[in-house]
């Protein structure tokens, strides 16, 4: 008899490490591919060499990067950047947020649905776009005014605006932040309690005592959130800075490690190597005070699920006013530089528009890029990395989330806490990191340096953040007696997420795929780094086309890409919702 039963508790222990066999492996997966590149990054930044052939331990490269008085510049510049940048879109979106939500400004449903359309615009094409608009030399606004000036008899050569500057830099970082922002502060907005505004206001304070004594206060959670994410955002951009800082000689820690490996002859593997670690420590502590912000937000909530209904603010006669600067910011953001970029595509050197130039629009660099056949190769490659990005993406994200909400344990928080850490982390250090890890045995044998499946890893471990986020968002909603009726009747692991949780979760899960592959598809500094020469993206293609000066050319790709993913966008959110309804009926 205990022979019997020692031999069924043996069968059952089998059968339960076999029930997790799947989920251990995504968990092992997702943990491998984020933290073996940065451990080996750490690593590297102790020797010397190159990746490919590393030399002996030192502390050479840290002597280095921290006797350089640079460093302690750049280290300046890019935390001024991200501060500025973050208080110019939390700004903005606050504005916004409390227009669309508390507030009858007109055509608030038409505001809210363009607050998203930026989106549509990568990053790199909305920084080539303003130079465009604010070239000192040539650009479309400084010529208008400068005539304009001229007409009093102030006459100027140059400006009087430059995007080329550190204030260009902060703001159009400043304005490509705003649309996430807004999405967080909405809805905190929209889930205040308005009875303590009423009482505020039945004690005889204004509209503006209100607003900075009762309302703002209450938002502190969600604005400390919104402003700490923005923050990590705007600390590991690339784009703005390698677009607008490389003319006027301003460097950031993303830049300048890009730089330190493209660029540097002979390239500075150890000194990039030595200044993402120092960058990976930033970002963990910036990763464990958000999670610390985050995690006290229930101790501000407010709403008490009984008469709660948002009180709607009366602007008057300054209704349509607002309306027109919510316009002005829409134009900035996506009417001007869609423009720009469409007016220079079709002449043969960007010049400021006048009815004289109409005689010269023609789709010459259309036909040029047509008959490239790097860019048919890369849009090829583009579509293969998104696709491949955003399935391996959501399929761990999903074991993730599983894992962190059905699995409750200081195991799951520590997953919870790793699958967040590289949204803090640029681009150009998990590209570097990979390159590290990949030429070093035993997976160098593998060849993947340059290759498309390198570039796929790479977006992966980056937006592995967004999507457990949302697949944890969306499965602690589903409650777990489903889960639970399905194992007592025999059903695997595998089966239960294949024919439950999986339909259940299909309309988040495809949104989440939608966003990966949106994202991967404008993604430029992951495959700038990890891309080789016959394995490049569009996003690196448009960057060598601009570089290799073909102004015309870049915007030509970049309205096509634009085209591009608002199709994609749009058809992805019918998709979305037509699952949405079908699972409602």
């Amino acid at each position: 008899m205990t022979t019997v039963a020692l031999d069924l508790k043996r069968r059952n222990f089998w059968i339960g490490r076999r029930q997790f066999a799947l989920p251990t492996i995504g968990i092992a997966i997702t943990l491998g591919l984020i933290l073996l590149p940065l451990t080996t990054l750490i690593l590297f930044s102790f020797r010397d060499g190159t990746p490919w052939d590393p030399g002996s331990f030192t502390l050479r490269n840290y002597i280095n990067a921290y006797s350089d008085p640079q460093t302690y510049t750049i280290l300046l510049n890019t935390a001024l950047l991200a501060v500025l940048s973050t208080a110019l879109s939390v700004g903005i979106a606050i504005f916004f947020a409390f227009l669309t939500e508390r507030t009858d400004m007109p055509f608030r449903n038409v505001a809210w649905g363009l607050m998203l359309v930026p989106m549509a615009m990568p990053g790199l094409l909305f920084a080539v776009s303003w130079t465009f608009l604010l070239s000192p030399n040539n650009g479309v606004i400084n010529v208008w005014l400068r005539d304009f000036f001229g007409l009093f008899g102030w006459e100027m050569r140059r400006g009087p605006l430059n995007i080329y500057s550190f204030s260009g830099m902060v703001f159009l970082e400043g304005l490509r932040g705003v649309t996430t922002t807004f999405l967080i502060m909405v809805g905190a907005f929209r889930a205040m309690d308005p009875s303590l505004e009423e009482a505020s206001r039945i004690s005889g304070a204004s509209n503006r005592t209100t607003l900075f004594r009762v309302s703002l206060p209450l938002l502190t959670p969600a604005l400390m959130a919104a402003g700490m994410y923005s923050f990590m955002t705007h600390l590991e951009s690339l784009e703005i800075p390698i677009i607008i800082g490389l003319p006027a000689k301003i460097f950031v820690f993303p830049s300048y490690i890009f730089f330190t490996t493209q660029r540097f002859v002979p390239p500075q593997y150890g000194l990039s190597a030595a200044l993402g670690a120092t960058f990976l420590i930033i970002s963990i502590a910036l990763v464990i005070w958000y999670r610390r912000v985050i995690g006290r937000t229930g101790r501000f909530a407010t709403i008490t699920g009984k008469g709660y209904r948002p009180r709607i603010l009366s602007l008057g006669k300054w209704r349509y006013v607002f309306f027109g600067i919510f316009l002005l910011y829409f134009l900035a953001t996506i009417g001007a530089p869609t423009l720009s970029l469409l007016w220079a595509s079709l002449l043969p050197i960007p010049q400021t528009p006048s009815f004289e130039l109409f005689d010269q629009l023609s789709f010459r660099h259309y036909r040029a890029i047509f008959a490239r056949p790097d860019i048919v190769s890369a849009t090829i490659n583009t579509i293969w990395v998104a696709l491949g990005a955003a399935t391996l993406t959501m399929v761990l994200s999903l074991v993730v989330a599983w894992f962190v909400i059905r699995q409750k344990s200081r195991g799951s928080g520590f997953v919870d806490a790793i699958s967040f850490l590289p949204h803090a982390i640029p681009g150009v250090v998990i590209g570097i990191a990979l390159i590290f890890l990949v030429t070093q045995p035993p997976l160098n044998h593998l060849r993947l340096f340059g290759t498309l499946t390198i570039v796929v890893l790479g977006l992966t471990i980056s937006y592995i953040a967004f999507g457990s986020r949302t697949m944890t968002g969306a499965l602690a909603q589903l409650h777990a007696d489903l889960e639970e009726a399905a194992k007592t009747s025999g059903a695997t692991w595998r089966i239960v997420m294949q024919r439950i949780v999986l339909p259940l979760l299909l309309p988040a899960f495809i949104g989440g795929w939608i966003w990966v592959a949106s994202h991967s598809l404008r993604n430029f500094s992951i495959p700038l780094m990890l891309a080789g020469r016959d394995n490049r993206v569009l996003s690196v293609v448009m960057w060598r086309t601009w570089d290799d000066g073909s102004p015309g050319q870049t915007a030509a790709l970049g309205v096509l890409l634009i085209l591009a993913l608002g199709v994609f966008t749009v058809g992805g959110r019918w998709l979305v919702a037509r699952v949405s309804q079908q699972q409602e009926t």
